[in-house]
């Protein structure tokens, strides 16, 4: 039986706290490198017990393949999520069933993609049950395939009312006000909402009315180019010499971006919201 009886001092008692690592969308070969190199002593030195990533574009910025998926297993990953272009890699088929995938939930139900897998899954660590649930927001560009996810997240807590459980929210969508309203809109009714997609890591962690928030959690993978690709085809489209831009990834320095969120055993409140940015580089000890 877990002990919840807390230090008075303010050194944190890992007995009475649950720590979640959340890795920022993974992105590319550098991103892998950046796993290596970090994840195994962030995991130790941090002490996380369960550890969420984003990997829509893990495998040369389209999705995941299953060589790269079970690597990451081997570096502490408990649970994928995913985003638009979760569907990209066709060997995605061949694991979107498995335990610790989470792809978006919110998807027409008329399409194959939502027939396949789940948008929400529930994990047991420490004797604590915790949600994960993976939410595609309006402004991200899914060709349409996403449903509204502020009406289908009204319906899904009134199903899941009952439940007390830590609940995840990998919200995967571009405009920083809609992750933004998602907040206003959920907080104090989720545990933690976690902003992905656009990349770019914000400096507005913070825990609002008994919820975690950030609006990105960042990206893994190189550091120095534009969301994770190749500059050129990018800088390219702003100077309207082609239409649609290229996801080559970068090979800069790698970087891993993420948050730890520390909730507590007994109420299940997050007590606090911390950022992961290291870059290659950077001398860590896991501390």
């Amino acid at each position: 039986m877990l002990n919840f009886l807390c230090n008075t001092s303010e050194e944190l008692n890992y007995n009475c706290f649950m720590n979640v690592l959340f890795i920022g969308d993974v992105f590319g070969k550098q991103g892998r490198k950046a796993l290596n190199a970090f994840l195994p002593k962030i995991i130790k030195g941090k002490k996380i017990d369960f550890t969420i990533a984003n990997v829509e574009n893990c495998t040369h910025g389209r999705s995941i393949n299953k060589k790269h998926y079970k690597f990451l297993k081997t570096l502490g990953i408990d649970v994928f999520t995913f985003g638009n272009h979760t569907w990209e890699n066709p060997e995605i088929y061949g694991i979107l069933t498995n335990s610790d995938i989470v792809r978006p939930l919110n998807i027409k139900n008329n399409l194959r993609e939502a027939r396949i897998g789940k948008g929400s899954r529930i994990y047991k660590v420490k004797n604590i049950k915790i949600r994960v649930t993976n939410m595609l927001g309006l402004s991200a560009n899914c060709k349409n395939m996403q449903t509204n996810p502020f009406l289908l997240m009204d319906e899904f807590l009134n199903e899941i009312k009952n439940e007390k459980t830590i609940h995840i929210i990998d919200f995967h969508t571009n405009a920083t006000s809609e992750k933004n309203a998602y907040l206003l809109a959920y907080a104090n009714k989720v545990s933690a909402i976690i902003g992905t997609h656009t990349h770019i890591q914000t400096a507005d962690n913070k825990i609002y009315k008994k919820t975690a928030y950030i609006t990105d959690a960042g990206m893994t993978g190189p550091s120095e180019g534009i969301i994770g690709a190749m500059p050129q085809t990018i800088l390219d489209m702003y100077r309207q010499k082609v239409i649609h831009f290229k996801l080559d990834p970068d090979i800069s320095k790698y970087q891993i971006n993420g948050v730890i969120i520390k909730f507590d055993n007994k109420t299940l409140i997050p007590k606090k919201i911390e950022r992961v940015n290291l870059i290659e580089g950077d001398k860590y000890n896991g501390k």
